[in-house]
């Protein structure tokens, strides 16, 4: 087996918080549900951990609340003053969720169940506590009960400071910010996709540094590691689960799908775009399976590989990489199904594995160190959870 983790302690270690830190702040962007009655006293449910024990809260945004309670100004108003407690910190959230691109200021949708007027009088009223309703518009925030227009929260770093990866190119005209935590986390206003219980979340997260971090950075950063390591970005499993992609084929969707394009990566979950923009902005050199399928020989110059979810691979690729002496796999189904590439026509081509040409394979390579089960994401077990 090609893995030593003796030799690896140092690495893995560093890899390890970079690592627990920063799922740690992926979990949060997935939204619980929440089906809170009329007259609900969120005071009670609520954990008082986030609360901060002495806010100062402006006299107008309370007078703005008793406003929209009584119907006198627009639902967009109230939400204009809650918009105002998350830019100046008097709210807290975490995680902004994802949006869907549905928010129209001219028009005064209904984002805000009515019940929370009642909490919005009472607060006005002075019946409720500052801290109380804030740490309750925390929560119904975070759990998508309340809609907040994500162009106009701000991060407390100006974009043009924060230090994106260099292995990815960064549109900066729809950014908007998502959280700051270890790294500084930018969406693309409305790309969201609904999760398993429905909820919309965040399909792609853009990683960035912040200037003023660099010292905590340093400690699980190889910025001057005389070690060379190289993370490998799975292009051919991104093609793959592209549209008209491989699991089109698998879907019965499309009976020709086991040929698909090379397409323009985009760093989505599935093709562990943030895992790898994480290790690069950390100083990991990248390359991509193209650069190995084409130079196998590439990995030579490299004491230590990071492999991410590299499930589909040239069989040029698989040689390459198990008989490397140093390799980390950072998740389930590495090595997983043979491919050809035709770099004339941009694409890829699905030859075994994953069921293919016959239902009973499985590892298309038949390799011994499989490490796709028991840890891929288990869709007959409700407590299982991949995160790629």
């Amino acid at each position: 087996m090609n893995v030593s983790f003796s030799s690896l302690k140092f690495l893995q270690i560093r890899l390890s918080i970079v690592l627990i830190l920063f799922f740690s702040l992926l979990g949060s962007s997935i939204p619980a549900s929440a089906d809170l009655p009329e007259g609900y006293d969120y005071g009670q449910a609520v954990p008082t951990s986030v609360a901060q024990e002495d806010v100062r809260i402006p006299s107008w945004i309370k007078n703005v609340a008793g406003w929209w309670a009584a119907g006198e100004i627009s639902e967009n108003e109230f939400l204009a003053g809650i918009e105002y407690l998350i830019n100046n910190k008097i709210i807290l959230i975490s995680f902004m969720p994802c949006m869907p691109n549905i928010i129209d200021p001219t028009v005064d949708d209904v984002t805000v169940p009515e019940w929370i007027k009642n909490n919005a009088k009472w607060w006005n009223e002075e019946l409720i506590e500052d801290t109380v309703f804030i740490t309750g518009i925390e929560y119904l925030i975070g759990n998508q009960i309340i809609g907040i227009d994500s162009k106009k929260i701000q991060g407390s770093v100006p974009l043009d400071d924060i230090i994106f990866s260099p292995n990815w190119q960064t549109n900066y005209d729809n950014l908007v910010f998502v959280s700051s935590v270890v790294f500084e986390v930018y969406g693309q206003d409305g790309d969201c996709i609904l999760s398993q219980d429905g909820n919309p979340i965040w399909q792609s997260l853009v990683l960035g540094l912040n200037p003023s971090k660099m010292d905590a950075y340093n400690d699980f950063a190889v910025w001057n590691d005389p070690q060379k390591t190289a993370v490998v970005y799975p292009f051919f499993t991104y093609a793959a689960y592209a549209e008209s992609g491989f699991y089109d084929y698998y879907g019965g969707y499309c009976d020709t799908c086991t040929t698909t394009k090379l397409v323009q990566p985009y760093p989505l979950y599935t093709s562990s775009g943030v895992g790898h923009q994480a290790l690069t902005l950390l100083g990991y050199t990248g390359i991509s399976d193209v650069d190995i399928d084409k130079d196998p020989s590439i990995l030579q110059q490299f004491d230590k590989i990071i492999m991410l979810h590299s499930e589909y691979v040239t069989r040029e690729m698989f040689d390459a990489i198990t008989s490397h002496p140093k390799v980390i796999y950072l998740y389930p189904n590495a090595l997983y199904a043979e491919i050809e590439v035709d770099y004339v026509d941009s694409t890829i081509t699905l030859i075994r594995g994953h069921g293919y040409p016959e239902p009973e394979i499985i590892n298309g390579f038949d390799w011994e160190f499989d490490n796709t089960h028991p840890y891929e994401f288990d869709s007959n077990n409700p407590n299982s959870f991949l995160i790629f």
